[in-house]
C-alpha cells in the first residue's frame, strides 16, 4: 500500500487519444481516401469501419507476436475497402502515415503535465505506435519534456498484454504500487488494472469530433470500474495534490 505523501511517484500516460489528437489523422485520412476514389461512402462511416477493424486486429495481436501498428492499420484499410466496395490499394495508407507529423496536443496536455511534473511526479508517455511516430507527437511539446518516452515497438508486446506494462515499470525501476495509469481507451485501462496498476479513465465531455473516432470507442468496461473517472488531465493534478499533500 502506498503511503500518503509519496504516491504517486509517476503518472503512466497512454499517448494516443489521451495526450495527442490521434483520431484527427484517421478522420482526415478517411476524407482524403473517399475523395480520391469519388466514393459515395460517408467519410465518417469509412473511418468508423476502418477503426473498428483495426481495433479488433490490434487486440488479437496483443497476445500474439509483435507486429508494427502501421501494418495492422494497412490490413484494416484493405478490409474496409472490400466491405464498403471502394477500389483502394494498400499504398493508400500513406494518407494516414503522412499526417502523423501533424498530430497535435490537446489544449490541456502540456500545461497539465507540466504542473504535475512540477509537483515532483515523473511523467511517462507510452504508445502502441512505432517509436518514430511517437517522437513526432512528443516533439510538439514546447516547454515540457517527459521523464520517459517508450513504445510497444521497444517492449515487443502490444497493450493490453500485461507484459507491456511490466516492461515500462522495469525500465523505470518502479513497482505497480508507485504508479497511476491514465488513458482514454477503456481496453487500455482494463489492461493496466489487470496488471495491478491503479488507473484513471479519461472521458472528455467536449472531445473534438475527430477525437471521437477513437477515444469514444464502444465501452467494454462492464464489471470493471476504474479507480478514477476524470474529465480533464488537470484532474490528475488534483489527485496528486490530494495524495501527496
Amino acid at each position: 500500500m502506498a503511503i500518503k505523501g509519496t504516491w504517486p511517484r509517476a503518472i503512466f500516460y497512454d499517448s494516443k487519444t489521451t495526450l495527442f489528437d490521434w483520431g484527427w489523422s484517421w478522420a482526415t485520412a478517411a476524407e482524403t481516401i473517399v475523395a480520391k476514389y469519388g466514393s459515395t461512402v460517408d467519410p465518417k462511416q469509412f473511418a468508423a469501419n476502418w477503426v473498428r477493424l483495426f481495433e479488433a486486429a490490434h487486440r488479437r495481436t496483443a497476445f500474439a507476436g509483435y507486429r508494427p501498428v502501421t501494418e495492422i492499420i494497412t490490413e484494416a484499410l484493405m478490409d474496409t475497402f472490400r466491405i464498403l466496395d471502394v477500389p483502394g490499394v494498400a499504398e493508400d495508407v500513406s494518407a494516414y502515415t503522412e499526417l502523423q507529423k501533424d498530430v497535435g496536443l490537446f489544449d490541456e496536455t502540456e500545461p497539465a503535465l507540466q504542473e504535475q511534473q512540477d509537483l515532483g511526479v515523473k511523467i511517462w508517455t507510452y504508445s502502441d505506435v512505432e517509436r518514430k511516430y511517437l517522437d513526432m507527437y512528443v516533439s510538439k511539446f514546447q516547454h515540457f519534456t517527459p521523464d520517459f518516452v517508450g513504445s510497444t515497438e521497444q517492449a515487443h508486446f502490444h497493450k493490453p498484454n500485461p507484459r507491456t506494462y511490466a516492461w515500462v515499470l522495469r525500465e523505470n525501476d518502479l513497482q505497480p504500487r508507485d504508479v497511476l495509469f491514465c488513458a482514454a481507451p477503456s481496453f487500455d485501462v482494463q489492461g493496466a488494472m489487470a496488471f495491478g496498476l491503479l488507473a484513471a479513465r479519461l472521458q472528455r465531455p467536449t472531445a473534438k469530433q475527430s477525437d471521437g473516432v477513437l477515444a469514444n470507442e464502444a465501452d467494454g468496461s462492464r464489471g470493471i470500474t476504474p479507480d478514477y473517472v476524470i474529465e480533464s488531465l488537470h484532474d490528475i493534478t488534483t489527485i496528486i495534490r490530494a495524495n501527496r499533500g
